[in-house]
């Protein structure tokens, strides 16, 4: 949308970033290597304005740098909390705090410090999220008489979540091009009713539970088939916990599927072929605050909804009966709330008002008019000017103690993998002396074996020679108790033996 009144570039951390024909596409992959060919350079004297989010400003310290010369504008996006979910990946991976997890909440908390104390325009993606960022902008002093606007501080945070193409982008047209799911993936037939789980697989949602739910759901459905998609690129270890509980329960490639991301061109065929759209997650301050992407994407392609409750946008599938909501954690209620939706005849079609109605509300042309707004006539904040060598010098410390811990970090987490490879190694000791003592426990059998068969056989040879020498001293006596023989001889016989008459 900005690209259509604006020069628009976005600066990203990878090389085969497609292309966009709307704006340009700058890649800058790993620290900065635009410092070496002065491409940032070029870009901050060809734009006024600077929009960043996460580690912007310490991937490229010369943004920073350009901004204490007042002739550019830092807009920081605060969609994500990210000091918030990283205690439910903490939480999630370890079951406790990690060293780790404390200098990566360090690290988080002075990158945000310091963007907080250098932007002039701030973002979040609603109005719950509003409210926890004032709070923080108040505590680094940003609210106060010179940026105070005499009403509620638009001037200073607005809200900008993700928005929605105009109703002509609607996907419907696309379905038409054949399935993408339905009869082409493993394990999933022409006819079976999929389930989506429609984003990624993260510490801070709950894929177990419908995993769980989908051993009731297959009773009344025997064709359902949940589907959850992998990244080739990076598999947190959560994937792999939700794979084995499938396995365990005997679910694995029948009523759960695992497969690849699609191609971005064939995502809303997908989301137009498939029968539901899941997200659950547990009830955590994550959630309170959070807003859920891949429920636009759902509202997008009118996808009969069914989440968990407890986050803004579930306020609206209830408000608007886009689909079921259930409470967090609840395998039974949600195998209910999908045994009812897949029994609807019309589940889709029935709710398609509904879904235009919710999705009017963030087409793009509305979500992102504050910002626009602002890239037209941008300002600089009311207490720009105030303390400026203060303000400049407390954001810097940020810098140093986000770069701090970020080594701190990276020494826990060489030191968790060198625990591990030790842990491993004495393992593996372990192992190999199992096994030496199997073999040697083995060798002693065999000796063992040995000298039996060996006995046994010096037995059989010394009966076979006792048996021998019996029967030899049996033949030898008989021998000695036999008379000589005295038969008569035969006529003519040589000897003489005739009779006189």
């Amino acid at each position: 949308m900005l690209s259509a009144e604006q020069e628009v570039t976005v600066l990203v951390p990878n090389a085969d970033h497609p292309i966009h024909p709307q704006f340009t596409v700058c890649a800058c992959a790993g620290g900065d290597p635009c410092e070496g060919n002065d491409e940032l350079d070029d870009l901050l004297a060809a734009h006024q304005v600077i929009v960043v989010q996460g580690p912007g400003l310490q991937r490229h310290p010369r943004l920073a740098q350009a901004l204490t010369a007042g002739q550019h504008y830092l807009v920081v996006d605060l969609y994500d909390p990210i000091t918030l979910e990283q205690l439910e990946i903490d939480n999630a991976v370890t079951n406790h705090v990690s060293s780790r997890g404390r200098w990566l909440n360090v690290e988080y908390t002075a990158l945000l410090n310091e963007q907080i104390r250098l932007g002039d325009f701030f973002l979040c993606a609603n109005e719950r999220q509003r409210g926890y960022w004032l709070g923080a902008l108040a505590a680094l002093g940003r609210v106060n008489q010179d940026t105070y606007d005499g009403s509620d501080l638009r001037r200073l945070i607005d809200v900008v979540p993700f928005g929605l193409p105009a109703p002509a982008r609607l996907p419907q047209s696309e379905h038409s091009a054949g399935p993408v799911l339905k009869g082409v993936l493993p394990g999933i037939a022409p006819g079976d009713r999929v389930v989506l789980w429609g984003g990624g697989l993260w510490e801070w949602l709950d894929p177990f539970t419908p995993i769980r739910a989908m051993e009731q759901v297959r009773t009344a459905h025997p064709t359902a088939r949940l589907v959850f998609f992998e990244s080739t690129r990076f598999q947190p270890p959560i994937a792999g916990q939700v794979r084995q509980l499938a396995a365990d329960m005997g679910l694995l490639g029948r009523e759960v599927v695992f497969t690849d991301w699609l191609p971005p061109e064939q995502w809303s065929r997908c989301l137009m072929e498939a029968d539901a759209g899941l997200s659950c997650h547990p009830a955590s301050i994550e959630t309170h605050f959070a807003f859920r992407t891949r429920l636009l994407d759902y509202i997008w392609a009118g996808l009969p909804i069914v989440t968990a409750g407890g986050d803004v946008l579930s306020e609206q599938v209830a408000a608007y009966r886009l689909g079921y909501v259930v409470k967090p954690g609840d395998a039974e209620a949600l195998a209910a709330a999908l045994i009812a939706l897949l029994a609807e005849p019309n589940a889709r079609q029935a709710r398609q008002a509904a879904f235009q109605q919710v999705a009017e509300q963030y087409r793009w042309e509305r979500v992102a008019a504050p910002l626009a707004r602002y890239c037209r006539e941008p300002w600089h904040a009311g207490d720009a000017d105030r303390n400026v060598y203060q303000h400049w010098q407390q954001a810097e410390q940020d810098r140093l103690v986000s770069e701090a811990a970020n080594a701190r970090r990276q020494l826990a987490e060489i030191e968790a993998q060198r625990q591990y490879a030790i842990a491993e190694r004495a393992q593996a000791s372990q192992q190999a002396a199992e096994l030496q003592a199997q073999v040697d426990n083995l060798a002693r059998r065999l000796v063992h074996s040995e000298a039996q068969f060996q006995a046994a056989m010096n037995g059989r040879v010394m009966r076979l020679m006792t048996s021998i020498q019996r029967a030899a001293s049996r033949w030898r006596r008989r021998s000695r108790r036999s008379p000589p023989h005295a038969g008569p001889l035969a006529a003519g016989d040589p000897s003489g033996g005739g009779k006189e008459s």
